[in-house]
């Protein structure tokens, strides 16, 4: 004789209030003085191997090395960021950035 599964016992609710807790978020993990390079890639808006592109061509914030560990200093990422402000398109900036773009992907 085979017995038919029943209906599934129902599982209480989750209260709202009840939530598990998360680990540290990036803005937290931001403040600190010295950043990983997920973090400073997180802080510059850009993937964690364009950030290792940018230590290899010299194009990228400081950076220390220490062993393995790849580390910034929070406020030589955030002045690397205010070196590459730009108030316009006809901003110097904006126009060494293209050309620095456009040499880039020209190369062999």
């Amino acid at each position: 004789m085979t017995t038919r599964p029943g209906p599934k016992p129902e599982q209480p609710p989750v209260p709202a209030t009840q939530t598990p807790p998360r680990a540290l978020t990036a803005p937290a993990r931001i403040q600190r003085p010295y950043l990983r390079s997920g973090e400073a890639a997180d802080l510059i808006g850009v993937s964690i191997r364009t950030l290792e592109k940018y230590r290899c061509i010299g194009d990228g914030p400081p950076f220390l090395k220490i062993g393995t560990r790849v580390l910034y200093a929070r406020q030589d990422v955030e002045n690397w960021l205010q070196r590459h402000r730009c108030n316009s398109t006809s901003d110097e900036n904006f126009v060494a950035a293209l050309r620095n773009r456009a040499s880039w992907r020209n190369r062999s």
